[in-house]
C-alpha cells in the first residue's frame, strides 16, 4: 500500500509521480481519570521520486509524519491501522490529492 502524489523536493524539482510509503507506526492506549480510553496514533513515512525508485531501493527525496486518534468501532468494517494512517495522510496539506498505489 502506497499513495501517489506531485511533490516538489527542497531543490525544487517537481516529482509527478512520487510514491509515499508509511515505514513506521506507534500505537499507544492512554486511560483518563475517568477510565475513557484514547488511541493516539503517530507515523511517519519516506517518499520516493517514483514506483520504480521505491522498487530498485533508491534513497527517499522527502518524508512526513502524522498522528491521529485511532477510531475505536467495533464494526467488522473497521480499517487496521495501516489504512486507518493512509487515510489521515490523505487529510494532510500536499496529501489530498494523492492516488492510492
Amino acid at each position: 500500500m502506497a499513495l501517489k502524489i506531485e511533490y516538489e523536493t527542497n531543490y525544487g524539482i517537481t516529482c509527478d509521480y512520487a510514491h509515499c510509503v508509511i515505514v513506521d507506526t506507534r500505537c499507544y492506549k492512554e486511560v483518563d481519570d475517568e477510565g475513557n480510553k484514547t488511541f493516539p496514533v503517530q507515523y511517519n513515512g519516506k517518499i520516493y521520486a517514483s514506483d520504480d525508485a521505491y522498487a530498485d531501493g533508491a534513497s527517499p527525496i522527502g518524508g512526513f509524519n502524522g498522528n491521529f486518534l485511532m477510531s475505536e468501532s467495533t464494526a467488522k468494517t473497521q480499517y487496521n491501522i495501516i489504512k486507518q494512517c493512509y487515510i489521515d495522510l490523505k487529510t494532510k496539506d500536499g496529501f489530498t490529492e494523492g492516488e492510492d498505489c
